[in-house]
């Protein structure tokens, strides 16, 4: 009986162990976190209240049309709250989410996108015009935008203090560890280039359609560094969302961006070392294992960028659901046979051909990992689209249902198998 009890919890352990691995192996993304956020996730949207008391004036109406203008063409991931306090009782009025009734109008509230159904304050000031500019746009900002889609596998920010000194020695730890990153970390193996990706696909079925890259930028181990003075006046917004995520006001601190503007937490001085520069670039560079933004590090800077529109206008945007978690996948017509230069993001402009890199991005590339660049006939990381194996072909995105038959299989091949298993060691146990 005791055997028999034993053979039974050996079967049931068996079970439950295939039963969990399985769909985690199946659903494995090879893509780098880095890239899927490119690609994949569509960007959290800030919150600005404005807060009248009565009319506003002439620059504040100009302001508030502005504003409203940015929110209705999706000019930047912006979402705008006019709240007119002279129409409120007092009782509504201590029900506004971080209010005081004693702050002169008209008022600016700038709340971080949502996190679990809550928000949080990120800045508050006059509301003016220039203050506005400042939030929506920044050279600094739309820099980092360019170098992204650019191919730049993340930004590092550094927010200087006002000792120099210890800017300088933050920089220099800063250059330390990211050029250990691009000497030692590579782009992982199997990810799938998205010209040739169809005939790819045929010749080997157990690849994933998940593992398939959805664009053209370049696709390589590149970190950029970016410095952000600290009496420049027009990166407030900048640094006031880096503080948010900071442990000390103080500084200086380092923010990674990545993806869409996406920014882990900023790494204060005290902490950081060029081993702590290296575990943001293993994070960033690894395989995504979790696809749904929400559970992933990281909040998103407030950016005017047309995202969509600089990648190509035919990335794939992952409907970021707790209930779902499973990807949607759309429709993606077909690109151009020739790989174009990313185009730059500018603020309110046309978007325009990139100009020459600067010397500090020549010498950034040269200590870039060559094996992540280097295209091969047969290596499916290759990024170079007219290889001697690509059809030029796209993927056939408009038939979801082959990849959902594919993973329906092998689930079903690892469930009869451990069928088998459980009858084996059942009529072990009956032998006995």
């Amino acid at each position: 009986m005791e055997r028999s009890k034993s053979s039974f919890a050996v079967r049931k352990c068996l079970l439950l162990v295939v039963l969990v691995i399985a769909p985690a192996s199946v659903f494995a993304c090879k893509v780098p976190v880095f890239r899927y956020a490119l690609e994949r996730w569509d960007v959290d949207r800030y919150t600005m209240v404005v807060v009248l008391n009565g009319e506003p004036d002439e620059e504040a109406a100009q302001a508030i049309k502005r504003v409203t203008e940015v929110n209705a063409t999706a000019a930047a991931n912006v979402e705008v709250q006019v709240i007119d306090v002279a129409t409120l009782t007092p009782q509504q009025q201590w029900q506004l989410e971080d209010f005081d009734p004693t702050v002169e109008t008209p008022h600016l509230q700038v709340f971080y996108p949502e996190r679990n159904g809550q928000r949080k304050l990120c800045w508050e000031g006059a509301f003016t015009s220039s203050t506005l500019e400042t939030w929506l746009s920044s050279p600094l900002r739309s820099k980092v935008a360019d170098k992204l889609v650019a191919g730049a596998s993340a930004v590092f920010v550094l927010v200087e203090c006002e000792d120099s000194q210890l800017n300088q020695q933050v920089d220099a730890t800063v250059r330390l560890g990211v050029q250990q990153a691009m000497a030692e970390i590579s782009i992982p193996e199997g990810v799938i280039p998205r010209y040739g990706a169809n005939e790819y696909l045929q010749q080997h079925p157990e690849a994933s359609l998940d593992d398939v890259l959805r664009c053209d930028v370049p696709l390589k181990v590149d970190f950029e560094i970016a410095r952000l003075a600290f009496d420049d006046q027009g990166e407030d917004a900048l640094r006031a969302m880096g503080s948010g995520l900071a442990a000390s006001s103080s500084g200086p601190w380092l923010i990674p961006i990545f993806g869409r503007g996406r920014m882990l937490d900023a790494i204060d001085a005290k902490e950081l070392s060029s081993q702590t520069v290296m575990n943001a670039c293993q994070y960033m560079v690894g395989e995504c294992s979790c696809t749904v933004k929400t559970q992933n590090p990281g909040v998103d800077l407030l950016m005017s960028a047309n995202w969509s529109e600089a990648l190509g206008g035919d990335t794939v945007v992952i409907v970021d659901s707790q209930a779902e978690l499973s990807p949607l996948f759309v429709e993606i017509p077909p690109g151009p046979r020739t790989v174009a230069s990313a185009p730059l993001l500018r603020s309110g402009a046309a978007f325009q051909a990139p100009g020459e890199q600067d010397a500090s991005n020549e010498s950034q590339s040269a200590i870039n990992n060559p094996t992540s660049n280097n295209p091969t006939s047969n290596n499916p990381t290759s990024n170079n689209p007219t290889s001697d194996n690509s059809t030029g072909d796209d993927v056939g995105m408009d038939d979801p249902s082959a990849n959902g038959l594919k993973l329906g299989g092998a689930l079903i091949i690892v469930l009869a198998g451990t069928g088998m298993v459980v009858s084996w060691l059942g009529s072990r146990s009956r032998n006995r």
